[in-house]
């Protein structure tokens, strides 16, 4: 028997990396060095995105705030003015229970009164020199008696 060499078996010719030319190996380099760089910067851009998204979303939160704190000044304002006309309406109040207090005052006195002859009311008449004020009607002059007679 004559020693030829034999091919190699088919599980170790898969396992041999000789069967690739070289430039396909170094294609295949080539792609996984592209494929590590986009990946690198799409890891960058995503990082770039983040940094934009949490500074938009603290100039909406800014703005937010201001518009909360504008209104919470208007509201504010609105109670400042409603707790002011309160104390004006306190203040009318007061004055209108005093005014009761008098009226009642002056009644009890003119029940008090002896029963004479009230005096005739004067109407009173807006005058014009006076804004517009109340005045008493000037009295007409009552008519003249007659003088009575006198005896001779």
């Amino acid at each position: 028997m004559s020693a030829s060499p034999s091919p190699p078996p088919a599980a170790a010719r898969s396992l041999d990396p000789s069967p690739l030319p070289p430039w396909m190996r170094w294609l295949g380099t080539g792609l996984t060095a592209m494929v590590a760089v986009l990946f690198l910067v799409l890891l960058q851009q995503v990082r770039q995105q983040a940094g934009r998204l949490e500074a938009l979303q603290g100039r909406v939160q800014s703005l937010e705030n201001s518009r909360d704190l504008e209104r919470t000044n208007a509201l504010e304002e609105q109670l400042r003015s409603t707790v002011q006309r309160l104390h004006r309406f306190d203040g009318l109040e007061g004055a209108v229970e005093e005014l009761r207090a008098q009226q009642e005052s002056l009644r009890q006195q003119l029940r008090q009164r002896p029963a004479t002859a009230a005096p005739q009311a004067t109407p009173l008449l807006p005058r014009e020199d006076l804004g517009g004020g109340l005045t008493p009607q000037p009295s007409s002059p009552s008519p003249a008696r007659p003088a009575a007679p006198t005896q001779p």
